[in-house]
């Protein structure tokens, strides 16, 4: 398995879509809409992948301002959780961010998800708030500045 940046609008990346779709929104009874995929094309798009084309986890990290990027759609599949995958692409994304001069990550994390995030050095910033739905949601972030990878 490779950690690797993936360009938008390749094969990579239309799979990463339905996989995304399948992890993220289908247990929630929902579909990645037009207004989901808007804007990716300006997004950094990255995979853990197996082989040529096997994903076994997705991320995408969205430029907010010069300093700030949000990191969003963080999947995993379900038969590979507590395997890494998921530390592994937080720590890759966290690289990426501070090579293109951003010294802050940002996101919206499922409140289920907390835990996994603060292990990572996430700190949560303000109460709870519903997304998609009903699903909890905390905001949550991690300055990088002097941070090593």
């Amino acid at each position: 398995m490779v950690i690797r940046e993936i360009p938008f609008g390749s094969g990579l990346y239309y799979r990463g879509t339905v996989f995304r779709e399948l992890i993220l929104r289908r247990p929630l009874g929902l579909v990645l809409s037009e207004e989901d995929l808007r804007g990716e094309d300006q997004q950094i798009h990255i995979a853990a992948v197996r082989g040529e084309n096997e994903i076994w986890g997705m991320v995408i990290l969205k430029p907010v301002n010069d300093r700030v990027v949000k990191l969003r759609q963080m999947a995993v599949a379900p038969d590979r959780h507590r395997c890494g995958i998921g530390r592994d692409l937080v720590r890759f994304c966290e690289k990426r961010a501070q090579e293109r001069g951003f010294s802050v990550v940002e996101m919206h994390a499922r409140v289920s998800a907390r835990g996994f995030y603060e292990k990572l050095g996430y700190e949560t910033e303000g109460g709870e708030f519903m997304e998609l739905g009903n699903v909890p949601h905390i905001k949550m972030s991690r300055r990088l500045v002097g941070e090593r990878f």
